[in-house]
């Protein structure tokens, strides 16, 4: 655990911020670049990148504070304050997706290739971001006496490393919609890979987080949205499916 990237006196930034900044350049960049091949304009790629990353800031705090409503109605002058740590990822991926698909009536550009372009390289900004909750030591695992266990100054023993399990299924998420890509199989298949995947993701290793409390059917919240995102990129793809019909 190691939070703090720079301390000039009384200021700091931290590794969090730094790693979901650079996770953020890193799916951007991407996403130029294969929206540019596209033939996608400057000035709409450049847009799409701006309001998606203000959207997604905005839900996924918005989210993680419903997610720990406890602690900031407690301390509601934190509810702002994002330089260390407090997004929720499915938030973030639900208001920039609402934004996407409102923005593609006003523009009317191409919905499932711009949302597949957006896909691709999301998986691999999720990794650096939780890399940096691991730096920062949020986002932690239940006890644990597996060798990959790892402690943390404010608990007490060895608990699951949850957020570097997040970072390996991130890449490996990354590496299966290359290779979906890969393959230019009809538009909107990249995008409904990634919203199952990472519902899966999500689920399954929410499983042995040890800071969240349970709300539905002894489930946490996240897992909850991770359900309903499964069943959205999963409605998608029937979607997808029957269009195809439709035009044959």
């Amino acid at each position: 655990m190691h939070p703090e990237f720079i301390k000039l006196g009384s200021f700091v930034i931290y590794w969090y911020g730094v790693m979901v900044a650079a996770g953020v350049f890193l799916g951007s960049w991407i996403f130029q670049r294969n929206a540019y091949s596209r033939g996608y304009s400057p000035e709409l790629v450049s847009r799409l990148i701006l309001w998606s990353v203000v959207w997604g800031i905005t839900g996924g705090r918005l989210l993680h504070v419903l997610v720990h409503a406890p602690y900031y109605y407690a301390n509601p002058l934190q509810i702002l304050s994002i330089r260390n740590g407090g997004l929720a990822v499915e938030g973030a991926v639900i208001s920039a997706l609402a934004f996407i698909s409102i923005y593609s009536k006003i523009r009317r550009f191409n919905l499932p290739e711009v949302l597949d372009l957006m896909a691709l390289p999301i998986p691999l900004g999720q990794a650096l971001g939780r890399t940096g909750c691991f730096l920062n030591g949020c986002c932690y695992g239940r006890h644990t006496e597996l060798f990959t266990g790892v402690r943390f100054p404010f608990l007490s023993g060895r608990v699951h490393p949850t957020q570097l399990y997040y970072v390996l299924l991130d890449v490996l998420l990354f590496l299966f919609l290359s290779s979906v890509s890969a393959r230019k199989l009809k538009p909107g298949v990249v995008f409904g890979s990634y919203m199952m995947g990472f519902a899966v993701i999500r689920y399954t290793v929410d499983m042995l987080r040890g800071d969240l409390r349970p709300t539905f059917l002894g489930l946490y919240m996240t897992q909850v949205i991770a359900v309903l995102i499964f069943m959205t990129g999963a409605a998608w793809f029937f979607f997808i499916l029957v269009k195809k019909k439709g035009k044959t």
